[in-house]
Order: structure tokens, then C-alpha cells, then sequence
């Protein structure tokens, strides 16, 4: 999975595998992460280096794509953590401008159901569709109240990552 955090002004892309590796701005970094209470508190050793980290404010849900206080080795620091899906919704706001949303993959995987028709009316955040990625599924949502314009994948299809999977067009209230 591919993060963008940014702790106190200082901005790093992550992309963590399971497997004890993770790049860091492009260079490969050797990882090993134990969380010691759930959603709250962690011990990360970092290329040889021993790291505590403990969430100060904001609930554990909230975390991605929303400010958290954090202690990081004894310093206090406003964390923002934005996942993959969080930042391919950014680039689709900030592209679409004009009133068209394009609703696309942020990761492969499997999309599991699709949601709306061509012609729904959707709210913002209503669910569209749903793609399962590393046996996890995530929601794809509204970016805002739209019409489902077209369909470009249907339930069952493997999808790869930036893969249109719908476009929306805006909708007055």
C-alpha cells in the first residue's frame, strides 16, 4: 500500500510490503513494525534504528487523510497520513474542475460489485462501487451529488491500477 504523510512540514511518499521492505522516496528501507496497543501505539525499528510511536489525539479510524497528534520518539507532532485511495480521489477533484469526475482505480485487484447504473443520481460519498484489493475491499466513492454518465467496468472484472471504472458528471441540487 502507497502513503503520503506528512509530519510537521515534512512531506515523504511510503510504499510498505509485508515482507520487511518499504521505499521511501524511491530508496528501499528495511522495516520492522509491532503495534503494542491497538490503533494507538507502536514500536517500528527502521534500518537498524528503534522507534516508538503513540497517537496523542484524533481517533485511530481518522488517521488516514485527517491531522492525528502523535508522539514520535518522545516529540510531539501533527501527523496527516493519505493512502493510496485518498490521493488518487485528490487528483480526480483537482482534474475533473469542470463538473466531470473520473472514477478510477487507485490500486489492481478484483472489482467486486458496482453499485449505481448508468442515469443514477448519486449524493456525495455514496458508495459506487466496490474493489477488493489484497483481500481488503474499499469503497469507491461520490466525489460529489452527480450523475453516473458512464460505466466503463462491471462486478466480476480483474481491474489494474488508473483503470476507468466510471465517470460522473455534476448534478445541481
Amino acid at each position: 500500500m502507497r502513503y503520503e504523510v506528512d509530519a510537521g512540514g515534512h512531506r515523504v511518499r511510503i510504499e510498505a510490503s509485508p515482507d520487511g521492505r518499504m521505499l521511501v522516496d524511491g530508496r528501499v528501507v528495511a522495516y520492522d513494525a509491532r503495534e503494542i496497543v491497538a490503533g494507538r501505539h507502536w514500536s517500528l525499528v527502521i534500518e537498524g534504528r528503534a522507534h516508538e510511536v503513540v497517537v496523542l489525539g484524533g481517533e485511530p479510524p481518522t488517521l488516514l487523510g485527517g491531522p492525528a497528534r502523535m508522539r514520535v520518539d518522545g516529540r510531539e507532532a501533527v501527523v496527516i497520513a493519505s493512502d493510496e485511495r485518498t490521493l488518487a480521489a485528490r487528483r480526480d477533484r483537482a482534474l475533473a474542475g469542470g463538473g466531470r469526475h473520473e472514477i478510477r482505480a487507485p490500486m489492481p485487484g478484483l472489482l467486486k460489485a458496482v453499485h449505481v447504473r448508468e442515469g443514477d443520481v448519486v449524493e456525495r460519498n455514496d458508495a459506487l462501487a466496490t474493489l477488493e484489493a489484497m483481500k481488503m475491499e474499499n469503497e469507491l466513492r461520490a466525489p460529489a451529488r452527480s450523475k453516473v454518465q458512464r460505466l466503463a467496468a462491471t462486478a466480476g472484472a480483474k481491474i489494474e491500477s488508473g483503470s476507468l471504472i466510471a465517470v460522473l458528471v455534476d448534478e445541481p441540487a
